[in-house]
């Protein structure tokens, strides 16, 4: 699709892109900030460090198997960093650097549909306020936007070369992509725009280079001891906190919700039972193998992303109001990190200055 700012200079799409992400970033962080007082130092058994110590371990030694298992198998993060030399808390700028093409992404996609900067601007902030950014920026070493954006781009881009990238990369960020994979599909079947032919069936094909390397270097990871002690204590911890499911997807969204709402409300009708059921397999496959509830709501991001797009292209004259409406909702409905049982509530910037400042 040829984008609607032809008329301005790359340069300057380019530099308003870069405010657009920056400036989503720097908003969301002044309603939603991160706990500054606990990343000044490592503190065990915090949310801001749960994995990143295990992640700078992996970047001093990629291979290392002393860590805990679920990580073991993500290893395109460290590998990257150890290549690049980074070391002791630089390391970060990996999954930082996530989040700023993740949200880049996906103002590009918008810049495509509209001229209104601050329609784009709209939409990148009310996904910058969703965990899909406010995890990996709140904790320490987690990964996630990397995942996002691969599912982002297996929904939306027109490149097979981009796409093949993806299913050979992301899997080893984490698996919680092959997770998201089937809705991502969907939602790229659905908006009727580059769709797959049995011509790339190729792409499959790399895919299963991921469980081929696992499987051989590690053995089946449906029937070790490891991974299975592991799905039958996920079992058991699930079922006390189904009840904290809902809060915890609606933490991890809020106004986001809008947007899955309108995805819904414009799909085909013959289409709409098929996007429901692989979105509430996705979630329920999500509830069960992670505790983080509200961190794994980002999975369903490329349905949130084509709502944005629906809006966006509606033939409403209030579609601009709706959108810059849902960005004001997103800063201002309370927030929190739900895992497990444990409820973790979002303060502003100002309340976790004087923390800081305090501790």
């Amino acid at each position: 699709m040829p984008s609607p700012h032809h008329d301005e200079s790359q340069l300057q799409c380019f530099l308003r892109l870069l405010l657009v992400v920056g400036g989503a970033i720097v908003v969301s962080q002044i309603f939603f900030a991160p706990r500054l007082w606990l990343m000044t130092g490592y503190f065990p058994g915090s949310f801001q460090w749960d994995r990143a110590q295990t992640f700078l371990l992996q970047c001093e030694q990629p291979f290392r198997t002393d860590i805990e298992p679920a990580m073991r198998w993500r290893l395109a993060a460290p590998l990257i960093a150890h290549t690049l030399g980074l070391r002791n808390t630089a390391a970060f700028i990996i999954p930082w650097a996530g989040v700023v093409l993740l949200l880049g992404y996906i103002a590009r996609l918008l810049m495509q549909r509209t001229t209104d900067w601050a329609v784009i601007f709209a939409g990148t902030l009310t996904v910058a306020t969703t965990s899909a950014v406010l995890v990996p920026i709140h904790w320490l070493g987690m990964n996630d936007a990397w995942v996002w954006l691969g599912l982002l781009v297996i929904s939306f881009s027109p490149h097979r070369t981009a796409l093949a990238v993806v299913v050979l990369t992301i899997p080893w960020v984490d698996e919680r992509f092959l997770i998201g994979l089937p809705l991502a599909l969907t939602v790229r079947f659905l908006h009727q725009q580059n769709l797959l032919r049995l011509s790339d069936a190729w792409l499959a094909l790399l895919l299963m280079i991921y469980p081929i390397i696992r499987i051989a270097f590690g053995g089946n990871p449906l029937t070790g001891e490891v991974e299975q002690s592991f799905l039958q204590e996920n079992l058991r911890a699930c079922i006390p906190r189904i009840g904290l499911a809902p809060l915890a997807w609606w933490m991890g969204l809020r106004a986001a919700w809008i947007p899955i709402g309108v995805a819904f409300w414009y799909a085909n009708p013959r289409h709409r039972l098929r996007m429901g059921s692989v979105f509430l397999a996705t979630a329920g496959i999500s509830f069960v193998l992670a505790s983080d509830m509200s961190r794994s709501s980002a999975i369903v991001l490329p349905v949130i992303l084509w709502g944005v797009i629906k809006l966006i292209e509606a033939p409403l004259d209030s579609a601009r109001r709706w959108m810059i409406g849902m960005a004001v909702l997103s800063v201002l409905l309370p927030a929190m990190h739900v895992v497990a049982l444990k409820l973790d509530p979002i303060e502003n910037l100002g309340i976790e200055l004087i923390r800081l400042w305090r501790s």
